[in-house]
């Protein structure tokens, strides 16, 4: 990934208020791989680089498809058995899990609300240890594949610099997105989606995982003896700032409050 050079002695940290140039998004509709949503609404996932590595992925798929093989051959469960054990595999927490740190989620969190209400409305998401997972529905006209490869490359260049890691890629290459058939199928992946740090351990209830939709709807804790503390409430994550997001992206980030169905 191409990133904009630095003056020496900068510290790599862009001018305050002045975000790294990045390059145009394609054109709506231009990604003939971009899937279809008759609802206009999609998952996304998007893991960190060693989140999986290759060859435990190799491995696992290579178990499922003999096990399906002994078991009679079903495509559909060899799905669901492939996608179980990913996400047991995601839940185990491989790789050095950058998104575990509270700049680097707050970076990516505030860039999925930049675009709120403007290209797409955010249904639900959560920014998790070593991936990331959102549904989404576009506006009209708007390419999903497109958003996805701008929050991908805003992300990687904002963390880079926080971390001062140089030019490294943060985000595996091909990210997850799949275009959902109808709104029960979206509020079932919204349920999914907030429950994912719950099934990961990290939390007990979806609304105590800060970085995540379920938190940011979730009623701001009472304030004792003044001033709150800034670990609750729909500003969690946007209220202490950061880099602007580009124009493309719908100028500043602000807090939002997407619709989420109860657990049933």
């Amino acid at each position: 990934m191409q990133t904009t050079p630095t003056p020496k002695g900068s510290a790599n940290r862009p001018p305050p208020g002045r975000p790294p140039v990045l390059p145009p998004a394609p054109a709506s509709g231009t990604n003939p791989a971009t899937p279809v949503s008759p609802v206009s609404t999609y998952w996304a996932v998007l893991r960190l680089t060693d989140a999986l590595p290759a060859e435990l992925l190799t491995r696992l798929r290579s178990e499922e498809e003999e096990a399906n093989r002994t078991d009679g051959g079903d495509e559909a469960a060899l799905r669901r058995r492939i996608a179980q054990r990913i996400e047991a595999e995601l839940n185990a927490g491989h790789g050095d899990c950058w998104l575990r740190d509270e700049q680097v989620a707050r970076l990516v969190q505030s860039a999925l609300q930049a675009g709120h209400g403007r290209r797409y409305t955010l249904r639900a998401w959560s920014v998790l240890p070593n991936h990331l997972q959102v549904i989404f529905t576009t506006a009209e006209g708007v390419d999903a594949g497109a958003v996805v490869r701008e929050w991908r490359s805003y992300t990687t260049s904002q963390v880079n610099l926080a971390l001062d890691r140089g030019a490294v890629e943060l985000w595996e290459r091909l990210p997850y997105l799949r275009a959902l058939e109808d709104e029960a199928e979206v509020m079932r992946r919204i349920r999914n989606v907030e429950f994912r740090a719950v099934n990961a351990g990290l939390c007990r209830r979806p609304r105590d995982w800060k970085w995540s939709s379920a938190h940011e709807s979730a009623p701001a804790p009472v304030s004792r003896g003044g001033g709150g503390n800034g670990s609750g409430g729909a500003s969690a994550g946007v209220a202490s700032g950061g880099p602007t997001p580009p124009a493309s992206m719908g100028g500043a980030a602000r807090p939002v409050n997407p619709p989420r169905p109860r657990p049933g």
